[in-house]
């Protein structure tokens, strides 16, 4: 935990060297409101940053969703247009048909 203090040097020209040089420190009222709020102020940090985490991933996954499905709409529509295209054409086949005509 951060403590803050205040410090005072108060240099004068008195013949006394006691009196020339006078050094205060002080804590400062400060100090237990900070200790008052740096849990709320911890905890709001951590939501902010996951909130801007988030934000940042969703500005980079948005554009590859928006390629991903066109890439995947156009390979679809490739597809059934070379299904339509084989509906028309007929196929020719050879075969051979071998029977017996004699019946037991």
């Amino acid at each position: 935990m951060f403590k803050i203090y205040k410090r005072t040097i108060h240099i004068s020209a008195s013949e006394n060297p006691q009196q020339r040089l006078d050094y205060k420190v002080e804590e400062n009222f400060r100090s237990s409101i900070s200790k008052i709020l740096a849990i709320p102020a911890m905890i709001a940090g951590a939501i902010v940053g996951t909130l801007v985490f988030s934000v940042f991933f969703a500005v980079l996954l948005i554009p590859l969703v928006i390629v991903g499905f066109k890439a995947w709409r156009m390979l679809k529509t490739a597809q059934n247009q070379a299904i339509r295209e084989t509906e028309g054409e007929s196929i020719t086949a050879e075969y051979t048909v071998l029977s017996d005509d004699e019946k037991p």
